[in-house]
């Protein structure tokens, strides 16, 4: 009876785990960029976004173009001649119809709001979305579309999440065209907050997982990924410009210590502002008195000076 070839034997189970392992290392990769390039890319076709009638205002629709070429839905809402103007820009996924609420409180303090749907988002045009980065375009179309019809009067960008990001990422473009910035639950850079959301979504173990191959993919899907780091750009918004920082202490996608981190960047002139019990985008819901006080506030504060 032959003796089993044990080196033989031994060689080929090695053969099979290794090429197991390549093929696990291989759909590792692949399920990875599928995933990346679908969160970087638009979700579905353009949506229209019908001006709804308002009790608190008139919306004027219109389409504003960028200079690299997209075009984004707008709305405008006029108000006072004596109050600052203000753009607000909506978080990762959202679009302006989304923000009729932040639109109220802004009207309510007659300042007149101009609200933008992002490139990949709502109806505007566009296909990749790189988490604020080329959105910088969009906000400074907006406020150049601002400051020619309203000249001399201040403008204050209010963005959220991926808007706050748009709103840094444009601030030194803008320079002293914009008199403040409301940032709320803003991320530090891209790599930590896929991070955050990796351990928000996925169980122990497998979260690390899905950031280890995120992080390989990410510069086969988006080539600037290293750039997309509102925190590095806080530093060039100009000194002339207020600046207010929300956050919240319930947020783990955007953790209140990112948002001190860019407030510390900013320098003294920076006002970091944590609302206690806010997650995510839902800082009015914990606090909505004290959210209030503090966004209404700090708009009178950019108001022009009475002589």
């Amino acid at each position: 009876m032959p003796v089993p070839d044990r080196k033989r034997t031994r060689r080929g189970w090695t053969v099979w785990l290794l090429a197991l392992g390549a093929l696990a290392v291989t759909v590792w990769l692949l399920g990875s960029y599928a995933a990346a390039y679908r969160l970087t890319h638009r979700a579905g076709p353009q949506q229209p976004e019908p001006a709804p009638a308002l009790a608190w205002g008139r919306i004027q629709p219109f389409r504003l173009a960028t200079a690299d070429g997209q075009e984004l839905g707008a709305w405008f809402i006029d108000g006072h001649p004596d109050r600052p103007l203000v753009l607000f820009l909506h978080g990762n996924g959202g679009r302006r119809s989304a923000c009729l609420k932040e639109a109220e409180l802004i009207a309510a303090t007659g300042s007149p709001v101009l609200m933008i749907s992002f490139r990949a988002h709502g109806d505007s045009t566009g296909e990749v979305n790189d988490f604020g980065y080329s959105g910088r375009r969009d906000v400074v179309a907006a406020v150049e579309w601002l400051s020619e019809r309203h000249p001399g009067r201040p403008v204050v960008v209010w963005g959220q999440s991926l808007g706050s990001a748009a709103a840094v990422f444009a601030a030194a473009e803008l320079g002293n065209r914009v008199a403040g910035y409301i940032l709320e639950c803003p991320y530090q850079d891209l790599r930590t907050a896929t991070r955050n959301r990796t351990r928000t979504h996925l169980p122990p173990g497998l979260e690390y997982v899905a950031y280890a191959g995120f992080s390989v993919v990410a510069p086969m899907v988006l080539s600037n990924v290293e750039d997309i780091s509102p925190l590095t750009a806080a530093a060039r918004i100009p000194a002339s410009a207020r600046v207010l920082v929300l956050a919240g202490s319930a947020d783990r996608r955007a953790k209140p210590s990112e948002a001190a981190a860019i407030a510390d960047t900013i320098g003294e002139r920076a006002e970091l502002v944590v609302i206690e019990g806010g997650d995510h985008l839902h800082l009015a819901a914990a606090e909505p008195e004290r959210y209030r006080k503090v966004v209404t506030g700090f708009l009178k504060r950019c108001a022009p000076v009475e002589k």
